[in-house]
């Protein structure tokens, strides 16, 4: 059996790092729970002792690769209201996204906009296609904040498609996709989202929203080991999507090599060329199940309750101050605090105190500055054993 929690409160014990850590730093890297370890583990102990394709556990037992991705997707799609037959996998949430900005094509005239000093994978995409000719339109951010509006201002009869983040992974800015979704709706205008910040913490619904196109990756809220990514692809994205590739995986009948000519499928699976990384679509899947089970509004109020916690901490406490002053409706599990000069705080203090943070960063006027962020595997405990670490540096 899966060995999932039933609570909240219960699942920390199931991240051994979160054990002993105060672990802050999931907007780069989380962490694995038990779950996913142990599942990846047997099966690669089976092909390293016993060979062949071994299988796959679940509660009801187990089952062979191809029924586990078809598993994997069903639980994805829960996690962000879509469909199992809109996922596809890949390798990264990058190289996913690159079908969405190479392998469409805008017709002569056309235009896209996307967000500029946004995360850096989506904007390199996108300015590698304006190197070919296509018109790009990057909104700058206000205050660390991209608006529904800021967006808008942007788009005419020409634009194609945008591009935003679901939550920005440097400012922590949750974005407003409701509103820019009936927009693009209202003008057929195509939307794509990175949710690599958002998914298996903040709730997500592509199909209430009128996403097109949505990538993750595995190795943040997703608690995976890296190396997979996936996506929703909506019906009327993947129709205009050119398949720049296809393989035994893009077939209606895979493993039919008696086949002279391939059928492309009819769903997402189309995209996925070859043999996937199995071991990272099982563990995603096992980690959407585990956020499904617990509930998307019960982890994102988790979620949000500590990030609030924190911020209220952060005015109370001389030395720090907010980086970011956003509204209500754009924050996220994701923080930036600036730090005085005068607080005389180090990585080495932080380290010793066991709080992990993902480094303390200098801009070029020489302020310095960190990004926390919170996971269901946190606690208030975390947070103030953070502030210990401050309150210390402070009476120095």
């Amino acid at each position: 059996m899966i060995n999932f929690s039933d609570s909240i409160e219960g699942f920390r014990a199931h991240v051994p790092v979160a054990r002993e850590w105060a672990y802050l730093i999931t907007a780069s890297t989380g962490l694995v729970p038990d779950f996913v370890y142990d599942g990846v583990r047997r099966y690669l102990d089976e092909r390293y002792l016993k060979g062949g394709d071994s299988t796959w556990l679940f509660d009801e037992g187990t089952t062979g690769t191809l029924a586990m991705l078809e598993r994997s997707k069903a639980a994805l799609a829960a996690m962000i209201g879509g469909r199992a037959d809109r996922i596809a996998f890949g390798q990264s949430s990058t190289q996913l996204f690159t079908m969405v900005t190479d392998a469409v094509e805008y017709a002569p005239g056309s235009n896209v906009v996307a967000v500029d000093r946004g995360w850096i994978g989506n904007r390199f995409a996108w300015q590698n296609r304006a190197d070919g000719g296509l018109e790009v339109r990057f909104v700058l951010p206000e205050g660390g904040v991209v608006s529904a509006g800021s967006v808008e201002a942007l788009c005419d009869e020409k634009t194609a498609a945008v591009t935003v983040n679901l939550v920005e992974s440097s400012t922590g800015c949750r974005f407003d996709l409701a509103e820019l979704g009936r927009f693009c709706r209202e003008r057929g205008i195509l939307l794509y989202v990175d949710a690599v910040q958002a998914a298996g913490a903040l709730k997500i619904d592509v199909e209430a929203d009128g996403v097109d196109f949505l990538a993750g990756n595995d190795y943040k809220w997703m608690m995976n080991f890296c190396g997979t990514g996936y996506a929703y692809i909506s019906e009327r994205l993947q129709k205009r999507v050119k398949h720049w590739g296809a393989g035994w995986m893009s077939d209606t009948d895979r493993f039919d090599t008696s086949k002279a000519h391939i059928t492309l499928r009819e769903d997402a699976g189309r995209f996925e060329i070859g043999y996937p990384n199995a071991a990272g679509a099982y563990g995603l899947g096992l980690a959407a199940e585990q956020y499904n089970r617990l509930g998307a509004a019960e982890i994102e109020n988790c979620v949000m309750s500590l990030a609030g916690y924190f911020r209220e901490r952060v005015d109370a406490t001389r030395g720090l101050s907010l980086t970011y002053a956003l509204p209500e409706k754009n924050l996220s599990q994701i923080v930036s605090v600036d730090l005085d000069p005068s607080l005389a705080v180090t990585e080495e203090d932080f380290r010793a105190a066991k709080v992990f943070i993902p480094g303390i960063g200098v801009r070029p006027d020489g302020g310095r500055f960190m990004r926390v962020s919170f996971h269901y595997y946190n606690n208030r405990e975390d947070i103030d054993r953070f502030f210990d670490v401050i309150g210390a540096a402070a009476r120095r």
